[in-house]
């Protein structure tokens, strides 16, 4: 198993990231429950990718900049862009922000997690991803017994720390309106 690695290309914290926190902890977290096999397949189809069936699914990763990969994040377009540029983060390219970027951005109400990327890059740029790393690992961690806890969190797994102020929200109508959409779009390729 390779190890983990927390940073990523477009700013995103990977070690707050709901399915590197259920694979590490083997306890379903709040997104990693949304993104099941058929959302992940019709998902795929709808952007025009090939799933592999005969590939078992898991919710499994170690990061955007490791070769254990979600089958989302193995996919991502910003992510291949920034390998493909030779570049560390998103905001060292010369074409930033790209339209990738601010496609991005244009879901960060259903997935408020994204809403920080360009702060977090920014941050990066101007402090080095090391200190960035270190203050993201201590943002991400139970004010009270210092347990890791992920994006949509809302009570710390281990002492019951109520975390929503230090969490995003990803409720039930957000869940469904991201389902409409991914599930309407792909209908709409096929007709």
């Amino acid at each position: 198993m390779d190890s983990f690695n927390y940073d990523s290309y477009c700013g995103i914290y990977c070690g707050a990231c709901d399915i590197m926190m259920t694979y590490k902890t083997g306890c379903q977290h709040r997104l990693a429950s949304f993104w099941n096999e058929s959302t992940v397949k019709t998902f795929h189809n709808k952007l025009g990718i090939t799933y592999d069936p005969n590939k078992p699914f898991t919710v499994k990763c170690n990061g955007c900049k490791t070769d254990t990969l979600f089958v989302n994040c193995a996919v991502c377009q910003i992510r291949r862009s920034a390998i493909n540029n030779k570049i560390e983060h998103c905001i060292d390219c010369n074409k930033y922000p790209c339209n990738l970027i601010v496609g991005a951005n244009k879901v960060k109400s259903l997935l408020p997690h994204i809403k920080n990327n360009r702060i977090n890059m920014e941050t990066i740029k101007k402090v080095g991803v090391t200190q960035w790393l270190s203050e993201q690992e201590k943002r991400w961690k139970c004010p009270n017994c210092k347990t890791n806890f992920s994006w949509y969190t809302r009570k710390c797994m281990n002492c019951g720390e109520d975390l929503r102020e230090y969490t995003f929200t990803f409720s039930f109508l957000q869940s469904m309106i991201l389902k409409l959409g991914i599930y309407s779009l792909s209908r709409k390729q096929k007709q």
